[in-house]
C-alpha cells in the first residue's frame, strides 16, 4: 500500500493535496520485535502511524516491573505517548512484534495542522479516540474479574493472544502469568464442553 492510499483510507482524507503532502513528508520504516520507538523521558520527534504489527506502551513501577499500559494493533492508529508531540514521554513504546510504520516529523505535523483545518479536525478525533480507548481499558481492568478481563481482551484484540508475550498480556490485565495460564485452560475447557 502506498503512503497516499494509507493516509486516505486510515484517516478518511479526501483532499488530494493534503494526502500528497502527508505522503511526501512521511517515511516508511520497519522495526523488529523488542525495538524501542520511544523511551521514558524522551521527546517524541515524529508522529508514527501503524501499518502492520503490534506496538506496546509500558511503564516501570516502583518495584522495577514492566506494566503494560496498552497495545496498538489496528492499522492507522497513531503511536503517540502524549496528546502533543515534543513533550517528554512518561512511558516506553516498543514493538511487541515485527512492525511497519509511517513516520512524519513533528515539525511537519505542526505545520500541516496550522494550515489545514480538515487535518486539525482529524487530529482532534484521533486524540479523542485514543482517550476513549484508554478509558475503556481502565474501566475494564479496574471493574471486572480476571476472567471478564481476559474474555474482553480476546474480543478486543482478536488473535493477539497467539502473537505476543503472555507476560505482557498478563501485566496489561493486571494478573500474573500463572493466572493467565489458568484462565486460558478454564476457558478452553468450557468451550470444549463436558466429555461424552
Amino acid at each position: 500500500m502506498s503512503a497516499e492510499e494509507f493516509f486516505a483510507s486510515s484517516l478518511g482524507l479526501r483532499d488530494k493535496n493534503i494526502i500528497s503532502e502527508l505522503a511526501c513528508l512521511s517515511s516508511r520504516r520497519s522495526v523488529r520485535q523488542g525495538d524501542f520507538l520511544l523511551k521514558e523521558g524522551e521527546c517524541q520527534q515524529e508522529m508514527l502511524f501503524l501499518i502492520d504489527g503490534v506496538i506496546r506502551f509500558f511503564y516501570i513501577d516502583v518495584n522495577g516491573q514492566e506494566i503494560t499500559d496498552c497495545f496498538i494493533a489496528e492499522p492507522g492508529i497513531p503511536i503517540m505517548a502524549r496528546p502533543r508531540l515534543n513533550l517528554p514521554s512518561a512511558v516506553y513504546v516498543e514493538a511487541a512484534t515485527d512492525s511497519e510504520l509511517f513516520g512524519i516529523a513533528a515539525a511537519g505535523v505542526d505545520s500541516m495542522l496550522q494550515r489545514h483545518s480538515e487535518l486539525l479536525r482529524i487530529y482532534n478525533r484521533l486524540i479523542m479516540d485514543i482517550l476513549d480507548m484508554h478509558w475503556e481499558i481502565k474501566t475494564v481492568v479496574c471493574g471486572n474479574t480476571a476472567m471478564q478481563r481476559y474474555e474482553w481482551f480476546l474480543k478486543k484484540y482478536p488473535g493477539l493472544i497467539d502473537r505476543i508475550s503472555h507476560k505482557h498480556i498478563a501485566s496489561f490485565l493486571q494478573i500474573t502469568p500463572v493466572t493467565l495460564s489458568r484462565l486460558r485452560r478454564v476457558l478452553r475447557e468450557q468451550r470444549q464442553g463436558p466429555p461424552d
